[in-house]
């Protein structure tokens, strides 16, 4: 367990709630910066218990808290909840209702915060679903709102805290529960975790007798990121005559049943690239994780131009398809297209699950033929990397693409918890590709425990897989470590990696899924995904080295009005995207609901709570903010 000292909790805390600079991932998919948070905190009698270094719980939670509200944001809207404050057996009345929001939610509150960190004592019991559902309804039913339970313990009241998060998801894809267990193990480890997990959030272990030393500095850059899946809502049609119109951007829905979702395109000139991709969670990897299928046709009734199914290789699954086709087609020149997105799993369904549609329209070649395009590049092969003796150190992952800070070569110190998934971005230009190796820290907790080996993947622009396989390569390089073999008693480092094909117009060919994302310049993703199944955090460095000639074999674009050429440095596609009002979900439109005002003589909050939000930010710090797979 990744132990967190009180200085830690409350640096990652910050790192929860500061503002992320904007250079250093797309923007949110609203005009919320943060969103609303509502910390909700356990103060059941077992928070005066000592946790790890001699401090009780409770006492290593208002000092963290105190150093968090100091740094709090000015546009931050947060509110504190507790539970378990006023009833002190569950024999007595009331007791699996004993929950009070002792700070309600605005961004004036600093002082009243500060009060109820000095008030709030750990006394009664754990009715934690009831305190959930309660948060809830703190922070209404519309916008980005973000949950964030502290707790030390398993629940002693109905109902089900896990049955209560999933209910709570159910309310819409911007609502996520993010849970911080404060020294626990077994049962509640376990209960805490599946809160997590329900509510597509992440779950963090803390220990405040933790040595964890990890600059103030590096957390606040770890602010409140978009979440994972971030875009315009849209409501997309059960049939393909009904479908709403998308332009370039990112946009928010959910998957359907039967014959899934339909969209539309209108190109903006004949010869010009769609590209659609698809971005959704997993609860599992490879052959055993969740698929989705995206698929354009040149009309409702025409052929298909192409289609793509996704492939996790962690909590977060990717593919994307493209219009483009080799020889004069339909697909290459109808005016609309026509998008499905469906679920294609047979193992379980997620037809109420979000998913994020992106599109990219690229601009036609000035020669529509691509007679002046040099030839299809050769496949690279793998140069050996070494990793720098000194790390940079400071920079933090995102958690998705929407989230992931754009990097440059080097070597970067980073680690990772179980189930989580970091991403980092990197500009790559016509005629480069990329290599990407981590170098992870073996230690005997690692062989004394369940160890499923990371993942490394390279993404293109528009959520493509651009890798042909872990390595990138036909065979893995002698000394890289199996991922398919028990680890030698001896292994004290992990090395895997990945590697991008060549940045080439011609490499996009429909038959050929890993090459159809190399054929733009753009940003290029590395994601780092570590099974949930593994009982230990893994510290580890990656290693980028960008190869070739930047713009050899650039493509001549035409220049059409609306349209944008990819560049090296281009996400191709930001958080946002045009849409109809007829196509956009009845809640979008709504204000925010804003709670009603609720007794408040109870105790205070926990700092606890927030510096907990913190630890788990701040664990996500060491290497990154890291969401919890939904298979953890």
């Amino acid at each position: 367990m990744i132990r967190t000292s009180t200085a830690l909790i409350a640096a990652a805390l910050l790192a929860a709630l500061l503002p992320l600079p904007a250079a250093s991932a797309a923007p949110a998919a609203d005009d919320e910066t943060a969103g609303r948070m509502m910390l909700v905190l356990d103060s059941s009698g077992s928070m005066k218990e000592k946790a790890g270094g001699g401090q009780t719980k409770i006492a290593a939670a208002r000092q963290a808290l105190a150093q968090v509200v100091k740094g709090l944001p000015a546009e931050q809207e947060v509110g504190l909840r507790v539970y378990g404050a006023k009833v002190f057996s569950a024999s007595d009345k009331g007791a699996c209702t004993d929950s009070q929001r002792v700070v309600d939610l605005d961004t004036a509150n600093r002082d009243e915060l500060t009060r109820a960190i000095k008030a709030y004592k750990p006394y009664g019991e754990t009715p934690t679903g009831y305190a959930l559902q309660q948060a809830g309804k703190d922070l209404g039913q519309d916008g980005r709102r973000t949950i964030v339970l502290v707790s030390d313990g398993e629940s002693t009241c109905d109902p089900d805290p896990c049955a209560a998060a999933a209910e709570l998801a159910e309310d819409g894809i911007d609502l996520r529960i993010d849970v911080v267990g404060l020294d626990v193990s077994g049962k509640a480890r376990e209960q805490l975790k599946c809160v997590a997990r329900s509510g597509h959030g992440t779950y963090y272990d803390a220990d405040s007798a933790a040595e964890l030393t990890q600059s103030l500095t590096t957390t606040r850059i770890r602010a409140s990121r978009p979440f994972d899946l971030t875009g315009t809502p849209v409501k997309g049609a059960p049939v393909a005559t009904d479908a709403p119109t998308l332009e370039t951007g990112a946009y928010l829905d959910s998957f359907g049943t039967g014959d899934g979702l339909w969209y539309k395109v209108e190109r903006t000139v004949a010869n010009s690239t769609f590209h659609v991709g698809v971005t959704h969670r997993s609860a599992g990897t490879g052959n055993s994780g969740d698929k989705a299928y995206v698929g354009i046709y040149a009309g409702p009734d025409e052929d298909r131009c192409a289609y793509r199914t996704s492939f996790a290789r962690g909590n977060i699954a990717y593919t994307a398809a493209s219009s483009w086709r080799p020889s004069p087609n339909a697909c290459n020149t109808a005016k609309t297209l026509w998008v499905n997105v469906k679920q294609v799993s047979t193992r379980r369904d997620f037809s109420a699950e979000p998913v994020e549609i992106v599109v990219y329209e690229e601009p036609p070649l000035a020669d529509p033929s691509g007679a002046d395009l040099p030839p299809k590049p050769a496949t690279p092969t793998w140069s050996t990397l070494t990793p720098a003796s000194s790390p940079q150190v400071g920079v933090v992952p995102g958690t998705s693409i929407s989230s992931a800070p754009v990097v440059s070569d080097g070597t970067y110190a980073l680690d990772i918890n179980p189930g989580e998934t970091q991403v980092v971005a990197v500009p790559l230009d016509w005629g480069q590709n990329v290599q990407a190796q981590i170098d992870g820290k073996l230690t005997a907790a690692h062989h004394e425990s369940t160890f499923d080996a990371p993942w490394v993947q390279v993404l293109g622009p528009v959520r493509e897989a651009v890798d042909s396989d872990e390595y990138g390569t036909d065979t893995p390089p002698g000394d890289w470590t199996s991922r398919f073999s028990s680890l030698p008693d001896d292994l004290n480092t992990y090395r895997s990696g990945s590697q991008s094909y060549t940045v080439a117009y011609r490499n996009r060919a429909e038959a050929e899924a890993h090459l159809s994302g190399s054929g733009t310049a753009g940003l290029r993703y590395v994601q780092i995904s570590y099974g949930a199944d593994n009982e230990v955090p893994l510290a580890y460095s990656l290693t980028l080295r960008t190869n070739g000639t930047a713009g050899e074999g650039a493509p001549t674009y035409d220049e059409v009005q609306g349209l944008t050429a990819p560049t090296a440095d281009s996400p191709l596609v930001t958080g946002t995207g045009a849409v109809s009002d007829a196509a956009k979900p009845a809640s979008s439109s709504k204000a925010a609901t804003k709670p009603a005002k609720d007794d408040k003589d109870g105790l205070p909050v926990a700092p606890i709570g927030l510096g907990v939000v913190g630890v788990g930010l701040l664990v996500g710090a060491l290497v990154v903010l890291r969401r919890s797979r939904s298979a953890s």
